[in-house]
C-alpha cells in the first residue's frame, strides 16, 4: 500500500477537496510571495572570487553534462564564465527560476555519494530530485521540489521514501518494497500491484476505501518521466501530479 501524508492545507482530505478551488485562486499571490523570498537568497553581493574545483552537472534544457565552477551563491559555466545564481540542495543546484542542475561529477558529486556507496543492478536506483505540478479540474500549482529514492534490484523495487513540495500543499511518499516476479510487482500481501517492463514501471494502489493512486514511471537515462493519477473507485479523477525528475548517480549511500 502506497501511503501519502499531507503536510499542510490537505491534511482533512474531504474538506480540502472542496476547499481547493478557494485556495487555487489564492496561489498566485502565495507563489510570488515565495518567489520573493526566496530570490535575495540566491542572489549574493558578489561571486566567491575563489574557485572550489569544477563540477559536472547536467542541463535539463539540453541534456547534455556540463562543466562548472562552484562559488559563493552560485557557480560559473567554464564555457562563457556566466554566473548563475543559484543553491546547492545536495543532489543538485536549484535557481531561482526553478530549474534544477543535477550533480553527475565533481568534488561535490564525489562527497554525496562517499562514503561506500552500494550498487544495485536497475535503472530506478537512486536518490531522484526535480519539479513538476499539481493539477486539479485543469487548475494548478508548480511542485518547486520534487524526490523520489528508489533501491532496485533484482529481487525487488524498494521506494525508499519521496517528498513533494507544492507550495502551499506537500506530500510525503513513505517507504514500500514490491518483490518482482517476472514483470508483476506484487505488494506485502502478493498481490499484483503494478508491472515493471522496458524502463516503464505502473502501480496501483490504495490511498483508503474510496481513492485509488495511478503511478507511472518511464525511466530515460539519467531522467525520469513522472505521472501520479488520484481516481474514485467509479474513476473520477480527483488530480494528477507529474514531473521530470534527474539523478547523478544510480548509486545509494
Amino acid at each position: 500500500m502506497k501511503k501519502m501524508t499531507f503536510l499542510m492545507i490537505l491534511a482533512a482530505f474531504p474538506a480540502a477537496l472542496a476547499a481547493q478551488d478557494t485556495a487555487f485562486t489564492q496561489l498566485g499571490a502565495a507563489s510570488a510571495a515565495r518567489t520573493a523570498e526566496f530570490t535575495p537568497a540566491l542572489a549574493p553581493a558578489a561571486p566567491a572570487a575563489e574557485a572550489r574545483g569544477t563540477q559536472l552537472l547536467l542541463d535539463p534544457a539540453t541534456g547534455r553534462v556540463i562543466v562548472v565552477i562552484p562559488v559563493g551563491g552560485g557557480f560559473i559555466r567554464a564555457s562563457d564564465g556566466k554566473f548563475v545564481a543559484a543553491v546547492y540542495t545536495g543532489s543538485g543546484y536549484l535557481t531561482g527560476a526553478g530549474q534544477f542542475f543535477p550533480a553527475v561529477g565533481g568534488a561535490r558529486a564525489a562527497a554525496r555519494r562517499a562514503p561506500g556507496p552500494v550498487k544495485t543492478s536497475g535503472g530506478l536506483s537512486g536518490k531522484w530530485t526535480g519539479w513538476g505540478e499539481w493539477t486539479y479540474q485543469g487548475a494548478g500549482t508548480r511542485c518547486d521540489m520534487m524526490t523520489l529514492t528508489f533501491e532496485d534490484a533484482p529481487g525487488y523495487l524498494d521506494r525508499r521514501g519521496g517528498y513533494f513540495d507544492c507550495g502551499f500543499v506537500a506530500l510525503e511518499s513513505l517507504p514500500a518494497r514490491f518483490s518482482k516476479r517476472g514483470t508483476d510487482l506484487l505488494d506485502e500481501t502478493g498481490a499484483v500491484a503494478g508491472s515493471y517492463a522496458d524502463g516503464l514501471i505502473r502501480l496501483n494502489e490504495a490511498y483508503s476505501e474510496t481513492v485509488d493512486i495511478f503511478t507511472a514511471i518511464k525511466v530515460d537515462g539519467l531522467h525520469f518521466d513522472y505521472t501520479e493519477t488520484w481516481k474514485e473507485k467509479d474513476g473520477k479523477e480527483i488530480y494528477v501530479i507529474r514531473g521530470r525528475l534527474f539523478t547523478g548517480s544510480h548509486d545509494l549511500p
